[in-house]
């Protein structure tokens, strides 16, 4: 078997518009690779409810990829360890994936395959995927660029893959990792492309017109958003794609939704550039200002602090996994200033139940 090109699928579970895959089509043959890896599971902000969103999307990704002749191969463990296993075995030419901001988790594992790619002499070309710029001396010019990078054509789905003989796709495991928390969330959003462009076509053919009237009060927003953000979080959808489709549509909803979609790459971009602030506060005259309470902490994170609109919009985040944007603010406003709670406790905990 000649040598491999290996597109290592991350937070991108879409073939369309995916310039990995389209570049690396280009140079021969491709093992398309997800790895599930029980250590990423492990982090606190991680749940059962996001990685039954994943396990969805790889499905209907992995049907995808088979109808063009070669079906996703899934590994759990080490990347590092998966993807060493694959040269000794295949060889492999290159590696190729979209860049991911993620937490510190994910910058650190990927400072180790960067380390095994170069040790081995192995490429791997990382392809931008949202409008976030890597390195930046200034932010001068940096909603230009998104723009330039968000109307750029579209990259179609590749029309075939040849087959990887011997090659066993593996199984999509039921959970990621024995010790993962159960997570009911009985009215969650299922993952897969289809599901998210039902979203989005629907959206902007019935619902946009309301959205800036709807997307504020929490009694309107469940049904007047767009409902994309885990469309967009799991790359079924492209942000490119979901913009240039908006702007075939016209009206003040709609233009509106496009500046949040901005603002979706903008705060990613603040976390690009300051990657400190995962883990510390802004100003250092914040730091250590607040104490634990695990039992307020409890409280607040199950719905019973007492407040009443606090507690059902904690209740209705965790039955649905998802909340509008200025509830978001409030939970977390109050836990930080009402209940005086460590802003990253709090913030671990909303970060599970999307």
């Amino acid at each position: 078997m000649a040598a491999l090109q290996i597109v290592w699928f991350k937070r991108d579970l879409r073939i369309v518009d995916h310039r990995p895959l389209a570049a690396a089509v280009e140079r021969g043959l491709v093992l398309p690779l997800y790895v599930v890896e029980p250590e990423l599971w492990r982090q606190p902000d991680a749940s059962e409810r996001q990685w039954m969103f994943c396990r969805e999307s790889l499905l209907e990704l992995r049907q995808a990829l088979a109808d063009r002749g070669q079906p996703l191969v899934v590994r759990a463990g080490d990347v590092v360890q998966v993807l060493e296993r694959a040269r000794r075995q295949f060889g492999i030419d290159g590696l190729w994936s979209h860049e991911e901001t993620g937490n510190g988790w994910t910058y650190q594992r990927d400072k180790r395959v960067g380390a095994w790619a170069r040790r081995h002499g192995i490429a791997w070309t990382e392809i931008p995927q949202f409008g976030v710029t890597r390195r930046m001396r200034s932010r001068n010019g940096w909603a230009k660029r998104w723009e330039v990078q968000m109307t750029e054509p579209i990259t179609p789905e590749p029309a075939a893959l040849q087959s990887l003989e011997g090659i066993d796709p593996g199984v999509i495991p039921e959970r990621p990792c024995s010790d993962l928390l159960s997570d009911a969330c009985p009215q969650r959003q299922i993952g897969g492309r289809s599901i998210g462009l039902e979203e989005l076509n629907d959206f902007l053919q019935h619902r946009a017109p309301r959205y800036q009237r709807s997307m504020s009060s929490p009694n309107t927003a469940f049904t007047g958003c767009s409902r994309l953000s885990a469309y967009l979080t799991w790359g079924c959808l492209s942000m490119r794609e979901v913009l240039q489709t908006s702007r075939t549509h016209s009206g003040r909803g709609v233009s509106s939704f496009e500046s949040r979609l901005h603002w979706h790459c903008h705060f990613i971009q603040k976390l690009e550039d300051q990657p400190a602030i995962e883990f510390s506060d802004f100003h250092p005259f914040m730091r250590g200002i607040r104490a634990a309470d695990a039992e307020r902490l409890r409280a607040w994170s199950e719905g019973r602090t007492g407040v009443p609109f606090v507690d059902a919009c904690m209740r209705a985040l965790r039955a649905h996994g998802w909340i509008n944007f200025r509830m978001r603010a409030m939970l977390m406003s109050f836990a930080s200033y009402n209940l005086w709670l460590p802003w990253r406790d709090s913030g671990l905990h909303l970060a599970r139940q999307f």
